[in-house]
């Protein structure tokens, strides 16, 4: 299978990992690899807040319901109209800050780390907990913390296809999903939906 399909498949939320601490230097990669994401009309409506302190990695967990996890780092996703280079931000920041999340991700499963997205925006008290522990601009929102550091759990690679869940051409019900991308080649017979194959 393709390297990188291996590794989207590999990436999993890791909620338990060592006391081992992250490097600078992966950090950094990890960062470059966020700011590698797509955004609408390049924009890059984004900034980033590394956290490494215990303290500071403490009070997320004692803040956030979902935080409770030992990462011995956060990179928290901000949205950022003073960042963004252009008007497109406003409108697209969510999307463009996720698929920086994403790549984060992915590149942290790549380096062998764990990491877990915890959702904050749009929870309007996630929001203002995490604004007062990083002391935040007003204008600067974070949409998620990822928590990073090397695993201490081994999860299955795995994909979560569901065939119900997909629609060819038009949005249909199921037993008429089946439809064909391409036109049948010549001489070749097509099997109707309720015929066996």
């Amino acid at each position: 299978m393709n390297e990188m399909i291996d590794l989207i498949y590999k990436r999993r939320s890791i909620r338990k990992f060592t006391e081992k601490p992250l490097s600078q230097e992966i950090l950094d990669e990890l960062l470059k690899a966020g700011m590698a994401g797509p955004s609408a009309m390049n924009a890059q409506p984004w900034e980033f807040v590394v956290v490494t302190d215990p303290e500071l990695l403490k009070k997320f967990r004692q803040a956030l319901m979902f935080a409770k996890q030992n990462y011995t780092a956060i990179i928290c996703v901000c949205g950022s109209p003073r960042a963004q280079k252009n008007k497109s931000g406003d409108r697209f920041w969510v999307q463009d800050c996720s698929a920086a999340t994403e790549n984060i991700l992915l590149a942290a499963t790549s380096l062998g780390l764990g990491s877990v997205w915890i959702g904050v925006y749009p929870v309007t008290v996630f929001v203002r907990q995490v604004k007062a522990i990083l002391n935040l601009p007003e204008e600067v929102t974070p949409l998620n913390i990822i928590g990073l550091g090397y695993p201490a759990e081994v999860k299955e690679p795995r994909t979560q296809y569901d065939e119900s869940r997909v629609h060819w051409q038009t949005y249909g019900p199921a037993e008429k999903r089946r439809g064909r991308l391409f036109p049948p080649r010549k001489n070749e017979t097509v099997l109707e939906h309720n015929e066996e194959e």
